[in-house]
């Protein structure tokens, strides 16, 4: 992994460039990884995560191979039907089809290949509820809590959660961990829970700047990020694209970059990704 900019030769080559390092662009950067390419993420802020790590990280996959054991009665034609609704003349049918085919194989794929795992909430209706086709639970998907001190000193790199997810000065919690901890007086479960989470709270404190146990859409963006750390990706941040160059056909064969005053040109035998249409 380069650090800076400057770690970069001129005119380097990589198969494919990644621009943004959201949850999109970092799932993007991810795949093509694993399929064996030399991949390069650029992030013009300093942390990767964009507004992913600001989220509840849900990902909406119906049929995905978790779905099955929340809700067994679902079905591709019930999903199809409602994202129809849902969506109309706003995207093409085939391109909904091609979603609702590949994603449950994209979930597969990658939980088999990386860190990234997942699990259905026993109770996540869909929005817009109302509609004909929309469930109760077995389509959205959460990440599983991880475990940032894994990341070592790349832990910093991850974009802090809202205050909203936050309680004691950093520490993380999800539904789960809320309920318990308005429940800890009343239930033995309850009380086991949230002590573990305050003593693991305590002992990061004394050696982190907030709490490691990351859930909801920061668990999302370490598991990305131990995942590509462990593939070898170069991840540059508070790095700006300044140009893509495209040669005699047409086609994109290299980028300009910046970081702190510097420049480098960077060849791309494969291709540009523009993930970097986030908030932030």
């Amino acid at each position: 992994m380069a650090e800076t900019l400057s770690d970069l030769q001129q005119n380097e080559a990589f198969d494919v460039v990644v621009i943004g390092a959201g949850g999109a662009g970092m799932s993007a950067a991810l795949f093509a990884a694993i399929d064996g390419a030399r991949v390069l993420l650029v992030e013009s802020t300093e942390y990767v995560g964009g507004t992913t790590a600001y989220s509840a990280g849900t990902t909406w996959i119906p049929n995905s191979p978790h779905g099955p054991s929340i809700n067994p009665d679902d079905s591709s034609a019930n999903a199809e039907g409602f994202l129809r609704r849902a969506v109309g003349e706003r995207s093409s049918e085939a391109l909904r089809r091609a979603f609702l085919q590949a994603g449950p194989q994209a979930v597969a794929h990658i939980e088999a290949n990386s860190d990234v795992k997942y699990r259905a909430r026993p109770f996540h209706p869909d929005y817009l509820s109302e509609l004909e086709g929309s469930t109760l639970r077995g389509r959205a998907l959460e990440p599983l809590a991880f475990d940032g001190r894994k990341l070592g000193r790349h832990f910093a790199l991850i974009r802090p959660p809202i205050p909203e997810f936050t309680v004691l000065g950093g520490m993380m919690v999800d539904r789960d961990d809320v309920g318990h901890l308005l429940n800890m007086t009343k239930s033995f479960r309850s009380l086991r829970h949230a002590v573990k989470l305050l003593v693991r709270h305590a002992r990061d404190r004394i050696s982190w700047p907030r709490g490691t146990r990351l859930v909801m859409g920061n668990a999302l963006i370490g598991r990305l990020l131990s995942s590509l750390l462990a593939r070898d990706v170069t991840v540059l941040v508070s790095t700006k694209l300044e140009a893509l160059r495209t040669n005699a056909s047409g086609a994109i064969d290299g980028i300009t970059l910046s970081q702190n005053g510097q420049r480098r040109q960077i060849s791309v035998t494969g291709g540009v990704i523009l993930a970097s249409g986030g908030l932030i």
